[in-house]
């Protein structure tokens, strides 16, 4: 398995994981509740959720350009990563328009969406940046689908 492959892996899990975990930390209470002034520490943890993510993010970084100047890791892997930044932009694009749109419906009676549901819109689109990317990452690796 190549470093990039790896990489790849460990990041869709890592930020699966992050995606999964904060869905759960303000749907299980509820986004109207998520936002209340008594529930701050609730919406600290949930940024602290984030990270993990971005330290890994950090690291991985930081090891590929190491692994690019030892000559591990050529154009093939950045050409893997341009098609899945490509696919990543499509994906995110339409998940956040569906949502603002669908919020948009929602509460469209009440003229007001909960502030809760902004803040999910708004961890979750930079944790579903870094999830789709990685997961397209290994798509696009595993069926050899890159033009580089």
């Amino acid at each position: 398995m190549s470093h990039a492959r790896k990489f790849a892996l460990i990041s869709t899990v890592v930020w699966g994981l992050i995606f999964i975990g904060l869905l759960s930390v303000v749907l299980i209470p509820g986004a109207e509740y998520f936002a209340d002034p008594d529930r701050s520490l609730w919406r600290l943890l949930t940024a602290a959720i984030i990270l993990p993510g971005f330290v890994l993010n950090g690291w991985l970084g930081w090891r590929s350009k190491r692994l690019k100047v030892d000559g591990q890791l050529d154009e093939r892997d950045d050409a893997i990563a341009r098609t899945a930044s490509q696919a990543t932009l499509i994906v995110v694009t339409l998940a956040v328009y569906l949502m603002a749109l669908s919020l948009y419906e929602v509460y469209s009676s009440t003229g007001m969406v909960p502030r809760g549901w902004l803040y999910l819109l708004a961890y979750g689109t930079v944790s579903l940046v870094c999830l789709v990317h990685a997961a397209a990452s290994l798509v696009v690796d595993l069926r050899g689908t890159a033009n580089g």
